[in-house]
């Protein structure tokens, strides 16, 4: 056990029935010797779970563990992705961050390149949390010039949401969803409805021209046609025949085949599937709880094979501890990622993302819900999950929200400002500058 946890101010009488009954108690009550009081010190914990993400959900979680009494008490707070990020760099350069930071694992590079956070093999070690019960790719993206840097928490990947009643309508039949291009293709075209006019008043599928939807389309597709992203030498790939093929099956959707619109969706404000503006779109399982608390006949698969082998993007989120002027916190830190991580299905259940931990995620805490059967289409797709480059860049090249090389010239092609070549000839050179600078 790291002499961290040996020398943890105060703590000398743990309440061993309490924590063998939040689950994981037994490895908590072995690891941890010295605890002291039930309730234990405050741990602060960042988060961008807002929104769709649902703070309230996560926060009920944590009251669970709070109420508990495990030996620490959690303090939560959500922001926005980009605000979290920020607000991260300005407090940890003034001594004052959060003690655990729950993020992605494609932004952990750029952060543990700053310094900003702490290594935590000896956390691991102490709290005897299982890491072997994560998949190789989800321990690999927490560890950055060989060190282990954060928990892996889950996998989000993209995937394909269609309304059932619309599917019926067309003739389609909702149990057998597309699974090749032509098949895409095929609903995508019955499923756009015209007007006597020829104004269309529902699109077969949602594009939208904001946000990051198209993005993580488009990077699904490269992977799908052959394609990578960056090439051997860290630099852009964006200009590749796999990606140009990517870039203009979606344009052709817009331009060709007339069943998208770019401008209707996205993050605008406006729920184009909620509306019935739109009937099939890609988006990850966190979107299942919003469409139940709907009330929409919906269905969930995995992408459609639209190049020449299955891939779909994903990200995942992670823990990690920030690096302090002292290790005081550590223990108490610790004890709460390992109860979180054992007891991730309902979090991620009620969040609604794809535990990394096949224990939680073969538990009756996530099999026996009413997401279940939505969430089977994305562990469907979990052997061939594709993560954006885990690069110290990484915030740079693929901000939520800023203008930036890939957003604007994608939004180009798109909207037919610019041609496919020349966006992706314009988008690789202002990526080239970004990949080449520290981050």
């Amino acid at each position: 056990m790291s002499k961290v946890f040996d020398r943890l101010p105060g703590f000398d009488a743990l309440n061993r029935r309490e924590l063998m009954a939040l689950g994981g108690g037994a490895a908590l009550a072995t690891a941890f010797p010295g605890l002291a009081r039930a309730d234990g010190p405050s741990v602060t914990l960042w988060h961008g779970w807002t929104g769709a993400d649902n703070t309230t959900a996560l926060n009920g979680v944590i009251d669970i563990f709070n109420k508990a009494g495990a030996g620490a008490q959690v303090q939560p707070t959500g922001y926005d992705w980009d605000t979290l990020f920020s607000k991260w760099v300005v407090s940890a350069a003034a001594g004052k961050a959060p003690d655990l930071v729950l993020f992605h694992i494609t932004e952990l590079p750029q952060f543990a390149s700053k310094g900003m956070l702490r290594p935590i093999e000896d956390v691991i070690a102490a709290t005897k949390l299982d890491l072997t019960a994560v998949p190789d790719a989800g321990r690999q993206a927490v560890t950055y010039d060989g060190k282990l840097y954060a928990v892996p928490l889950d996998v989000h990947p993209l995937a394909l949401y269609y309304n059932v009643d619309m599917v019926k309508e067309a003739g389609l039949d909702p149990e057998k969803p597309p699974k090749t291009g032509d098949e895409f293709l095929e609903w995508a075209k019955k499923l756009t409805v015209k007007d006597a006019s020829g104004k269309v008043t529902r699109y077969g599928f949602e594009l939208p021209n904001t946000w990051a939807t198209a993005r993580w389309t488009w990077f699904s597709l490269i992977y799908q046609y052959g394609g990578t992203f960056l090439d051997d030498k860290g630099l852009a790939a964006v200009d590749s025949e796999a990606s140009r093929k990517a870039m203009q099956f979606l344009v052709d959707l817009i331009k060709v085949y007339g069943v998208t619109n770019p401008e209707v969706g996205g993050n605008k404000g406006e729920d184009a599937f909620a509306s019935k503006q739109v009937a099939m779109k890609f988006i990850g399982p966190w979107e299942v709880n919003l469409r139940l608390a709907q009330k929409m006949n919906f269905m969930t698969a995995p992408l459609p094979v639209i190049g020449q082998k299955p891939a779909a993007w994903a990200n995942a989120h992670c823990m990690s501890i920030s690096r302090q002027r002292s290790d005081a916190n550590v223990g108490p830190d610790g004890i709460f990622m390992k109860w979180f991580f054992d007891n991730f299905a309902v979090p991620a259940t009620t969040v609604g993302i794809i535990p990394q931990n096949k224990a939680a995620r073969e538990s009756k805490d996530f099999t026996a819900t009413a997401q279940y059967s939505y969430y089977k289409a994305f562990i469907e797709e979990l052997p061939y999950v594709v993560f954006e480059p885990l690069i110290p860049q990484y915030l740079s090249v693929f901000s939520f929200d800023k203008p930036t090389p890939l957003v604007t010239n994608l939004q180009a092609a798109l909207s037919g400002s610019k041609s496919v070549d020349q966006a992706l000839k314009d988008m690789k050179e202002g990526l080239d500058t970004q990949l080449s600078k520290k981050g």
